[in-house]
């Protein structure tokens, strides 16, 4: 037996589907910038300690 949607129940899904995205997205975008700042520290790190005599 199929239940029936009842009337707002889809908008509620795509609203939660659309924040979860939202989300995700988001937090792939803060790993990205976070993981770009620390490789760009960690070769001037490197190219100073190379550079010493």
């Amino acid at each position: 037996m199929r239940r029936r949607a009842r009337k707002g129940e889809s908008g509620q899904v795509l609203a939660e589907y659309t924040v979860m995205l939202f989300m995700v997205v988001l937090v792939a975008l803060t790993l990205f910038l976070l993981m770009r700042v620390f490789l760009e520290y960690g070769w001037r790190i490197l190219t100073l300690i190379a550079w010493e005599p």
